[in-house]
């Protein structure tokens, strides 16, 4: 009960510092020997621009830097089709993430890893 008591106590103090910080403070200048005049700053409301989307390589192309991205993991095949990289055959463990990377880098759409892991 004396911890509950504790904790409302500084939850309460706490707030009131809150609504206690918040309040308005003065910004008229008390010096009139300096006073100044400041203009309001000009808000740029322009939209911000639109990224333009990712850039997705024909298949042509995809097909071609898919082979060069598997060429090092003998075992494993690339298929393209509408952006997609199908990985087909098999690999090790321990290589499956190097030619997930690999793959990924060249920009694919999606890559659909149909591989079996060879033990």
């Amino acid at each position: 009960m004396k911890h509950s008591r504790t904790l409302l106590l500084a939850v309460a103090t706490a707030t009131s510092l809150a609504f206690v910080s918040c309040k308005g403070k003065n910004n008229s200048n008390t010096n009139t020997d300096t006073a100044t005049t400041v203009a309001p700053q000009a808000v740029d409301t322009a939209p911000e621009p639109i990224p333009a989307p990712v850039a997705v390589s024909a298949d042509d192309s995809l097909t071609t830097k898919a082979t060069d991205a598997i060429k090092d993991f003998p075992g494993v095949t690339a298929t393209v089709s509408n952006g997609e990289v199908t990985l087909t055959g098999e690999i090790s463990k321990d290589k499956l993430p190097k030619v997930m990377q690999a793959v990924n880098a060249i920009h694919p759409k999606k890559v659909i890893n149909q591989l079996t892991i060879k033990k």
